[in-house]
C-alpha cells in the first residue's frame, strides 16, 4: 500500500473507533468493514490472483510438457516390443521350416524303412519255405545213438 492510503486507512480507523465498538455486534455492520477494507486492496488481491493463475499455468505447462514426454516414451516402448515380436516371428517362421524340412526327411525315412521291412518279411517268409521244403525232401536226420560200452561187464 501507499503512504497516502495508509494515512487515510488510519484516519478512518481513529475517527470510526467510537462506531466500531457501538456497531461491533451489527453483522451489517461487519460486512461494510470488510468490505470496505478489501476494495482498498484490490490491488493486492489481484496481484495475489494474477500470481496463482501464473502458479497454475505453469503447472498445467509442466503437467502438458511430463504428459507428452511419457506418451512419446510410452510410443516408444510400443514401437519396441512391436520390433521385438516382428524378430520373434521371423525366428519362429525359420524354426518352422527348419522342422517342416525336419519331419519330411524323418516320413521319408519311414517309408523306406518300411518298404525295407516288408521286402525282408517277404525275403524270410521265402527262406522258410525254402526249408520247409528242404525237411521234406530230405530223409531224417540220424538220432544221436547211445554208445555203449562193453568194458563195464567185465
Amino acid at each position: 500500500m501507499q503512504t497516502n492510503q495508509m494515512n487515510e486507512l488510519h484516519y478512518l480507523l481513529q475517527s470510526n473507533l467510537s462506531q466500531l465498538v457501538d456497531t461491533n455486534m451489527n453483522p451489517l455492520y461487519q460486512v461494510q468493514k470488510w468490505g470496505c477494507v478489501s476494495s482498498n486492496s484490490t490491488t493486492s488481491d489481484e496481484a495475489e490472483d494474477q500470481q496463482q493463475m501464473s502458479i497454475i499455468n505453469e503447472r498445467k505447462q509442466r503437467r502438458m510438457i511430463s504428459n507428452r514426454e511419457s506418451a512419446r516414451r510410452s510410443r516408444m516402448r510400443k514401437q519396441q516390443q512391436l520390433d521385438e515380436l516382428w524378430s520373434q516371428v521371423v525366428c519362429l517362421r525359420n524354426e518352422n521350416h527348419q522342422l517342416i524340412e525336419k519331419l519330411n526327411h524323418a516320413l521319408d525315412t519311414n517309408d523306406r524303412l518300411l518298404h525295407e521291412n516288408s521286402q525282408l518279411k517277404e525275403d524270410a517268409s521265402e527262406l522258410r519255405q525254402m526249408l520247409a521244403h528242404m525237411h521234406l525232401n530230405s530223409p531224417p536226420p540220424p538220432l544221436p545213438s547211445a554208445s555203449i560200452s562193453t568194458s563195464h561187464f567185465d
